[in-house]
């Protein structure tokens, strides 16, 4: 009875890496569908496989960030936080792969931005990240975004350097929304 237990978990085993096979092969695993990841790829960046562990997509704010420290944790005021930031996910996050810190977070804002529940959504986001320390980069126009993200990177990058050599790297602000529609 043993050995047919044995036989049958090898069987599944078995299969269960034949199927992962075959999508790895047919380029399912892949999620990439991130408008901010499109724009960079149609710009021709094409990420090492050392970035592409870097960036995360459709992460969900309360996996990042801790909600409102000046509200008591549980309450209902916390409670009511919770539930609305639950249901928030950033375009894209990218992560240190050394330290796995949250480096930033990353907003496309399209059209739908412009809807009143949005703008107030978006409001509130920025101040559930700035209490956390996590930038946000948001702007409408793709290829601006894509710069401010490269100028984001380098600067961090700098600051890192200067961290890791003993230095005291600059503190960096909040960065600014992108330009609203007029």
């Amino acid at each position: 009875m043993a050995k047919i237990l044995m036989m049958a978990g090898i069987a599944v085993v078995l299969m269960s890496l034949l199927g992962f096979a075959v999508l790895l092969l047919r380029g399912r695993i892949m999620a990439g569908t991130s408008p901010v990841l499109m724009s960079l790829k149609a710009l021709g960046i094409r990420p090492s496989e050392a970035e592409k562990r870097l960036c995360r997509e459709r992460v969900r704010v309360a996996d990042i960030a801790t909600l409102a420290p000046h509200i008591r944790p549980r309450s209902r005021a916390w409670w009511q936080l919770f539930r609305m930031a639950s249901q928030w996910h950033c375009d894209v996050v990218i992560v240190d792969i050394r330290t796995f810190a949250i480096v930033a977070a990353i907003e496309l804002d399209d059209a739908s931005h412009l809807k009143r529940h949005r703008i107030r959504r978006d409001i509130l986001l920025e101040e559930v990240l700035r209490q956390a320390g996590i930038p946000l980069l948001r702007d409408r126009d793709s290829e601006k975004l894509v710069r401010r993200i490269r100028e984001f990177l380098r600067h961090h990058e700098t600051d890192t350097d200067i961290i890791s050599t003993g230095g005291m790297a600059p503190s960096t602000e909040q960065t600014e929304p992108g330009e609203k529609a007029k």
